[in-house]
C-alpha cells in the first residue's frame, strides 16, 4: 500500500508535478508499499496451479509483474505530486486504468483471486485523492470486483480478505488526515501567538514613542512664544526622537531588538521631565543591563500610563536585582480596566517565570497612586 508518511500535506502540496527525475521520497516509503505486493501471490499461486493453459498462465504472471511495477512507480509519482494540477490527474487517470486492465488480463488464469488486486487500485485513489472521494473510490474499486468474484468464486473470502487490506488502508488514511489537522492546528496557534507578540511589540513601542512625542509637542507650542530657543530645543528632540522609534519600529517587527534597561531609564527620565513629573530614579549597584528585556518593557509600559493617565507630581523608579518597582501619587486606577500594554507585559512576565502585580501606592490616601512591581 502506499505509506502514508510520505505523502504532502493536504493544506500544502506543491503546485507543480514533481517527475520520477529528480525524486526526493525516501527509499523506505517505496520499501514500505513494495512489502505489501506480497499479497498479489494469491492471485499468482492461483494462476500457477489453476486450470488455465500456458498461454493465460503466461499473460498472468507478466500481467501480475507488470501491475507491481506500474503501481510502484504510481506511488513513486504521486506521492509528492499536486492531484489539483492537469499531469497529476492525467498520470492518476491513465495509471488507474492500466492498472485495473492489467488486473483483467490476470482474470482468466487467476479466477476469482483476482480481487487481491483491488486493495492495491484502492490504496492508490484513497492516499492520493482528497480524504472524501478518496475513500469512496477506493471503496467502491474494491466492492464491486470483489462482489462480482465472489459470485463466482462461491467462498465469502475473495470478499473478505481484500476488505481487510482495504480496512488497513482507511485507517491508515483517516490516521494520516487526523495528525495532519493536529499538526496544521498547531501552525495556526504558533501563527496566531507570533502575531501576538509582534502586535505587542508594536504597541509597546508605539504606545511610548507617541506619548513622548505628543507631550513634547505640546510643550514647545507652549514655549514658543515665551521662550523660543527652549522651544526650539524640544522641536529637535521630537526630531530625533521620531527617527529613533522609526528605527525602533522597523527592529521590532522584525524581531531583531529589545530594549535595553539603560535606555529605557533615560527614556523614562526624559518623558517624565517633558511632562512635568519629578522623577526618582534608583538603580542598585548589583543590577546588570543583560537579561534586563522585561525590566526594560515594564519602566516602558510603566512610565508610559503614568504619564498618559496619572496626572501624577512624581514618579519613582526602582531597579534592584530581580525586582523593579515604578509608584506614582497620581489618581490610581479605581475603576479602570487593564489595557493591552498591561496584558501584553504580563504575558511577557509569564513566558520567563517572572510576576507582575499592580496596587495602590498609598491605598487610603486621596490620591492613592499607583505602584507596578515585577519579581523575576
Amino acid at each position: 500500500m502506499i505509506d502514508q508518511r510520505t505523502r504532502p500535506a493536504e493544506t500544502g502540496r506543491m503546485t507543480h508535478m514533481e517527475t520520477p527525475a529528480h525524486p526526493k521520497r525516501p527509499l523506505a516509503g517505496v520499501f514500505y508499499a513494495a512489502i505489501w505486493l506480497l499479497f498479489l501471490g494469491f492471485p499468482l499461486v492461483s494462476a500457477l496451479s489453476g486450470p488455465a493453459g500456458p498461454g493465460w498462465t503466461t499473460v498472468a504472471v507478466v500481467a501480475t509483474v507488470a501491475f507491481a511495477a506500474v503501481y510502484i512507480w504510481l506511488f513513486w509519482v504521486l506521492s509528492g505530486a499536486d492531484i489539483g494540477v492537469p499531469p497529476a490527474r492525467r498520470v492518476l487517470l491513465v495509471g488507474t486504468l492500466l492498472l485495473a486492465v492489467l488486473a483483467g488480463l490476470a482474470t482468466p488464469a487467476a479466477g476469482a483471486w483476482v480481487s487481491a488486486f483491488t486493495p492495491f487500485l484502492a490504496a492508490v485513489l484513497i492516499f492520493t485523492l482528497p480524504l472524501v472521494p478518496g475513500l469512496a473510490a477506493g471503496g467502491l474499486v474494491w466492492l464491486i470486483p470483489s462482489a462480482v468474484a465472489t459470485e463466482f468464486s462461491g467462498t465469502l473470502w475473495t470478499l473478505l480478505g481484500p476488505g481487510f487490506g482495504v480496512a488497513v488502508i482507511v485507517f491508515a488514511r483517516l490516521m494520516e488526515h487526523n495528525e495532519q489537522r493536529a499538526r496544521d492546528a498547531q501552525n495556526h496557534l504558533q501563527v496566531a501567538a507570533e502575531r501576538n507578540a509582534i502586535a505587542r511589540d508594536v504597541h509597546d513601542v508605539l504606545g511610548h514613542s507617541l506619548t513622548v512625542l505628543s507631550i513634547k509637542a505640546q510643550l514647545a507650542r507652549r514655549l514658543l512664544d515665551i521662550d523660543p530657543d527652549r522651544a526650539r530645543e524640544e522641536l529637535d528632540q521630537i526630531d530625533a526622537l521620531a527617527r529613533e522609534s522609526l528605527g525602533q519600529i522597523r527592529s521590532t517587527v522584525t524581531r531583531l531588538r529589545t530594549p535595553s534597561l539603560a535606555s529605557e531609564v533615560e527614556a523614562a527620565r526624559t518623558a517624565l521631565a517633558a511632562a512635568g513629573i519629578e522623577a526618582d530614579v534608583v538603580i542598585g549597584p548589583d543590577v546588570r543591563d543583560d537579561g534586563g528585556d522585561l525590566f526594560a518593557w515594564a519602566i516602558r509600559e510603566g512610565v508610559t500610563n503614568t504619564v498618559r493617565h496619572s496626572g501624577a507630581t512624581r514618579c519613582r523608579i526602582e531597579v534592584r536585582p530581580g525586582t523593579l518597582t515604578i509608584a506614582d501619587d497620581g489618581a490610581g486606577f479605581a475603576g479602570s480596566e487593564p489595557g493591552s500594554g498591561l496584558r501584553g507585559l504580563r504575558e511577557r512576565a509569564r513566558a520567563v517565570g517572572a510576576r507582575v502585580d499592580l496596587r495602590p501606592t498609598h491605598p487610603d490616601g486621596d490620591r492613592p497612586g499607583s505602584t507596578l512591581e515585577v519579581t523575576r
